[in-house]
């Protein structure tokens, strides 16, 4: 009887199968999992902005601040303004600031 080294073709194309088959189940579970993980760094960083803004009136006798720059202190924020993880634009205009209740207002992504 002869020995038989290595693999056929039917065995090989068999296992590039199974492999396909279950990266097309796994890859949109991480790909939405990811999402998900930004949008819920989105709400986070909303609700850090939305604590800073009522600690500075607070601080400032009930009064709020009038622009978002100014919550804006190595106290609040060492590491710079929290931004939208989708944000297009650098981060500029991320989470719009309403003077008239001292709310950011939120966006959907």
């Amino acid at each position: 009887m002869i020995a038989r080294k290595g693999f056929t073709l039917v065995e090989v194309l068999l296992v590039v199968v199974i492999i396909a088959v279950l990266a097309s189940i796994v890859i949109p579970r991480i790909a939405s999992s990811a999402h998900e993980a930004s949008i819920a760094k989105c709400d986070a960083n909303r609700a850090n902005l939305i604590s800073a803004i009522e600690r500075y009136a607070i601080q400032h006798n009930g009064t709020y601040p009038t622009a978002i720059g100014d919550v804006l202190n190595t106290t609040n924020f060492p590491h710079g303004l929290p931004i939208c993880p989708y944000s297009t634009d650098g981060g500029v205009a991320s989470f719009p600031y309403v003077y008239a209740g001292g709310t950011i207002t939120a966006h959907s992504h």
